[in-house]
């Protein structure tokens, strides 16, 4: 190696428009960003790429770099796209139907036709086995290794490639998962086999099985995934530490990340959420409001003394993308953050009674927005931007890549037609619209958490954060507004600022009836 073997890192991130990539030199404490557009059918691809011409800029190779700190969608496309493993389910007897009965709390108690997002697993590939614990992890019924053999046998000769395991009460008691995985391993080693007491071992039966069945779910596509990014790495050069980022804002290694990819569901967010709390340190303010907006969404993050807020729990593949209650409950620790809208690849149309709309559909990296002349000709947030000079055609990218305004106007003429608008008070209408939605998303999540918006500053970042930061923390009544530096790649910055950690939750039920039983905690703590 040229340079001393821990000078060089890098973080990256790839979301669903753009890859971004900070290069961070100890030395110097320099950083160096890039950006590559995301591909959609091998998303590795663009990263490879990037990372490449990233280290080419500093006149150095992979075999230079000491750790890499890799965030990805993948695990959130999967689960919102359908497209992870065919799964199947072993569980208690009686208890197959709980990922459709859920906890029988409706979202929307006046919508007669209410919607649930489709459960991991088809009921016909949900199997029960005799065993049963109960609530404090006494045996009831012993397991029947027979029928786990069966099951077993059945899903794989069904076509499931995973098998998630979640018996009822497990959180008490593991024994009889651990046993079931060991014997399902034994039959058949390459299925991808998760159980609920070590991907999340807390009460709350739908939860938990959710939960178990979507690591389970994603498991052989972040294998071969991680697989194929590590190999490709290695061949390059590349001998340091390819670390993952996950959801609750930490670092965790190649192996946990195959094991538990559902941590990962959020990672990309995460790293957003780190550097807004790192920013606002830099500047002197504890308390700050995130304003990530990318090329698909936006999403916003409160920082209180410094810190992020952590969520037990989270929502993926809602069926109503801001409705809370409507997706899959993940019991995985999270960043608290909160989608508030569009990205820059985000479509404008007419509504059914002719108004103007944004998103939710986005044309992404692929075609992408009308002005980056890949053949896209719908109207975006991008090409409204740049129809209003808040981009320079000539600049996109540092200079290396050049938009077409022309095609821009073309695409917001769509809409401004049929309006009776010129095609510029057409595209302030799609920007007016995406800010008053964002940040009337923002305040609602602000109020709502009895905090007051005009008590903090703001810190906009993401590819298109700085065009939109200003006028949302007007809306917001927020009077300070910071613009990092790299700002473009801030989420691919704050990878570099996480520390190594994976966090660990058991549920021990006690009684206060006859005081607080401390014994119990402090075995429990050292288990």
């Amino acid at each position: 190696m040229s340079e001393a073997p821990s000078r060089w890192r890098i973080g990256f991130d790839i979301g669903g428009t753009f890859t971004d990539f900070i290069l961070y030199d100890g030395q110097s404490a320099a950083l160096t960003l890039h950006k590559r557009l995301t591909t959609p059918h091998d998303p590795s691809e663009a990263a490879l790429k990037g990372l490449e011409e990233l280290v080419a800029m500093r006149g150095i190779s992979l075999g230079d770099i000491c750790e890499m700190v890799h965030g990805t969608t993948l695990v959130t496309n999967a689960i919102i796209e359908r497209k992870g493993a065919r799964l199947g389910l072993i569980t208690t007897e009686g208890f197959r139907d709980i990922l459709e009965m859920g906890t029988e709390q409706r979202y929307d108690i006046y919508d007669l036709f209410i919607g649930f997002p489709e459960p991991l697993v088809s009921r016909d590939l949900r199997l029960e086995v005799m065993e049963r614990v109960d609530a404090d992890g006494a045996v009831v019924t012993p397991l029947n290794p027979a029928a786990v053999e069966r099951a077993a046998k059945a899903l794989v000769a069904a076509g499931c490639d995973a098998i998630a395991i979640s018996f009822l009460h497990a959180y008490a008691n593991p024994a009889h998962e651990i046993a079931a995985a060991k014997i399902v391993r034994a039959l058949f080693p390459a299925l991808s086999v998760s159980i609920s007491s070590e991907v999340v071992a807390e009460m709350g039966e739908y939860q938990r099985t959710v939960t178990t069945a979507a690591n389970a779910y994603v498991q052989p596509l972040m294998g071969r995934y991680l697989e194929k990014m590590d190999a490709a790495l290695r061949a390059r050069g590349f001998a340091g530490q390819l670390r993952l980022m996950h959801s609750a804002g930490g670092l965790v290694s190649v192996e946990t990340a195959r094991a538990f990819p559902i941590r990962l569901l959020e990672s990309g967010p995460a790293g957003g959420g780190l550097a807004t709390a790192l920013f606002g340190a830099l500047a002197g303010k504890p308390d700050v409001i995130s304003f990530d907006m990318g090329g698909t969404t936006a999403k916003a993050c409160m920082i209180e003394n410094g810190r992020a807020e952590i969520a037990p729990l989270m929502e993926a593949a809602r069926v109503h993308r801001f409705t809370k209650g409507s997706g899959l409950p993940i019991k995985s620790p999270v960043i608290e953050m909160i989608e508030i809208g569009a990205g820059g690849g985000s479509i404008a149309a007419i509504d059914e009674v002719g108004l103007l709309k944004v998103g939710p559909h986005s044309a992404g990296s692929d075609p992408g927005p009308a002005c980056y002349g890949m053949g896209g000709a719908k109207p975006t947030v991008t090409d409204a931007n740049l129809v209003l000079g808040y981009y320079d055609p000539t600049f996109f990218l540092g200079g290396r890549m050049t938009l077409d305004l022309d095609a821009a106007r073309r695409a917001v003429g769509t809409v401004a037609g049929p309006l009776g608008m010129s095609i510029e008070q057409a595209a302030l209408g799609i920007h007016k619209v995406v800010v008053e939605s964002m940040a009337a998303a923002a305040r609602v999540h602000l109020v709502e958490k009895g905090n007051d918006p005009r008590h903090y500053a703001m810190v906009g970042f993401g590819g298109a954060g700085p065009a939109h930061a200003a006028n949302v923390a007007r809306v917001m009544g927020v009077t300070e507004v910071i613009i990092p530096p790299a700002s473009g790649a801030a989420s691919a910055l704050g990878f570099l600022a996480a520390p190594l950690s994976f966090d660990g939750v058991r549920s021990l039920r006690i009684e206060f009836r006859d005081g607080f039983d401390s014994d119990a905690v402090n075995a429990l703590l050292d288990e």
